[in-house]
């Protein structure tokens, strides 16, 4: 019987689904006549289980294995084969999320939809959306994943709208649209009897924020990759209204509102710009992302943490088209992805000095010698870091992902913690841990437990432990960085280390350990900390002490 050929099928998968696929090389162990080789898959940004074999090859043919199987397992088996739908059981059925959108653009109101619960197993989830209308809140939806939870809560609100008294049904002309009126990416004019819009991209979703602006409310619709804007632009007959509007192409608000857009960095995780708003003449950063689950939980983080050490959040919306910025000339644009049920979440948030904490340690390990400040420097960073982990976990949430890449510093020395794609609600007490997530992380910074499903905050606790030994500790090369923390995690340090840092190898010992419940709590190592400080710089302490009473 034929082996089945798991690494086609895998980028076939990410084909259809406009997926980003990459392959990470984990390990490579033993002797040369015995090798053993790990790799893993990250797809949109998600870890999936490792593979391992005696060749590379082998190994990753076992990763794409282990992620196909994920990845099939976790979608509806309505949505296989069939990935170009706009959500996961939409064919044939009425897109109510557009439908509520177009109502509420039109009627300048604002719109969310809240998740009330997750509930059900990791491989069969079960998700309850409910739609809140200018603070009023609507009837819940269900559903086996986020898009169509949604849609049902959206469903549910539009029929409690109808029954309102101050129902508008001049604005419910696409009431009666379903999802597959026309193909997707249609280079003409396509007409139905009820109205005249081609729903592929029209009724895509969008999100409001409670502090973002309303989106536009032009009815016009632009196709993908047009080449004649004329020929694919739609007239929307509207209900009560004989005459027909030609529509005029959409713009891409983040190019209508931003200027002087500058690449700052991208990954797996998204692309991040350095962008001018031009009404208030600001300087802001905009992360753009697949508008996803990751995503969502994201935003949903960012809207709750207001914090001095956490990256200031300031609205989202979401747009058909990721932004794609020509490197051979000065002009750029919005594109589509090629797939019409793809949309892209732009999140606003506060421009950061793009220095991060990764570069400043290298930095630092550059130098021939161990620098004599490096101590004194790095103890306000960690003091910092802590701070902002305290605050995510007093707020019920795990970061998951702390690591010196996703911690910024700025100009004046004040930290910020950023990248919250794989943060997640810590809302259980330590006897009834949650069930999650697992080898959801990077590597080198994932505490033991998170490569199975049950663990809490206390994960962040281990990465910051490795984090501040980055912080005093001098590496001269990549090799032996990799090999100092793998020792590092099991507790063991370099020699000189106890010797050099005494207090501060206690506190790093004491985070790194195996047993979650024996790490101290991000409240406690602050305090801890504090008392470091005062240690080592009592009159800087006491001068700042008696600055801030």
């Amino acid at each position: 019987m034929a082996t089945r050929n798991y690494l086609a099928e895998l980028n076939e998968y990410a084909q259809k689904t406009d997926s980003e696929v990459s392959f990470e090389e984990v390990s490579s162990e033993g002797p040369d006549h015995e090798k053993k080789f790990t790799q893993r898959v990250v797809c949109n940004g998600e870890v999936y289980r490792k593979g391992v074999g005696r060749s590379k090859k082998e190994a990753k043919r076992n990763a794409a294995e282990h992620a196909l199987k994920g990845l099939l397992e976790n979608e509806p088996a309505s949505n296989v084969g069939n990935s170009l739908s706009l959500n996961d059981n939409s064919v044939g059925k009425t897109n109510f999320k557009g439908i509520l959108n177009h109502y509420c653009q039109k009627k300048s109101l604002v719109h969310n939809y809240l998740q009330v619960k997750r509930s059900g197993l990791p491989h069969c989830p079960q998700f309850t959306y409910k739609v809140v209308i200018e603070e009023k809140e609507y009837p819940e939806g269900e559903g086996n994943t986020i898009m169509q939870a949604q849609q049902n809560a959206a469903q549910q609100a539009w029929s409690a709208l109808q029954e309102q008294s101050d129902w508008d049904s001049k604005v419910s002309l696409r009431s009666t649209v379903s999802e597959d009126d026309n193909p997707p990416m249609m280079s003409s004019t396509s007409t139905s009897p009820s109205t005249s819009i081609s729903t592929s991209t029209s009724l895509a979703p969008r999100m409001s924020s409670s502090q973002s602006e309303p989106m536009s409310t032009s009815d016009s619709i632009v196709f993908n990759n047009s080449s004649n804007p004329h020929s694919d632009q739609v007239a929307v007959e509207s209900e009560g209204r004989a005459d027909s509007v030609s529509n005029k192409p959409t713009r891409s608000r983040f190019t209508s509102e931003f200027d002087s857009i500058k690449f700052l960095g991208g990954g797996g995780y998204g692309r991040v710009y350095e962008v001018r708003e031009i009404l208030v003449n600001k300087k802001y950063a905009v992360k753009i992302v697949r508008g996803e689950e990751k995503a969502l939980r994201e935003v949903n983080a960012l809207t709750v943490l207001a914090d001095n050490n956490i990256v200031r959040y300031y609205n989202c919306w979401m747009e058909d088209t990721g932004y794609m910025q020509d490197s051979s000339a000065d002009s750029s644009s919005s594109q589509s992805s090629g797939n019409s049920s793809v949309e892209y979440l732009y999140i606003k948030i506060e421009l950061c000095d793009t220095k991060t904490l990764r570069h400043w340690i290298d930095e630092k390990n550059a130098k021939t010698l161990q620098d004599t400040n490096r101590r004194q420097e790095s103890l306000p960073i960690a003091q910092q870091i802590v701070s902002g982990v305290e605050y995510i976990h007093l707020k019920k949430f795990i970061h998951r992902d702390l690591k010196p890449a996703n911690i910024l510093l700025r100009p004046d020395g004040e930290v910020k913690i950023g990248d919250f794609g794989l943060v997640t609600v810590d809302d259980v007490d330590d006897k009834n841990p949650m069930e999650r997530t697992n080898e959801t992380g990077t590597p080198s910074y994932m505490a033991p437990e998170q490569l199975e499903n049950i663990y809490d905050r206390k994960v962040d606790i281990f990465a910051f432990g490795l984090i501040y030994f980055e912080l005093l500790w001098k590496v001269s090369s990549g090799h032996e960085r990799g090999k100092v923390l793998r020792d590092a995690r099991n507790q063991k340090f370099p020699r000189e280390f106890p010797l050099t840092f005494p207090q501060e190898e206690q506190i790093i010992r004491s985070m790194l350990c195996k047993d979650p419940k024996q790490r101290p709590e991000a409240s406690a190592l602050k305090a801890e900390l504090e008392k470091l400080a005062h240690t080592l710089n009592p009159e800087k302490t006491e001068h700042h002490r008696n600055v801030t009473v």
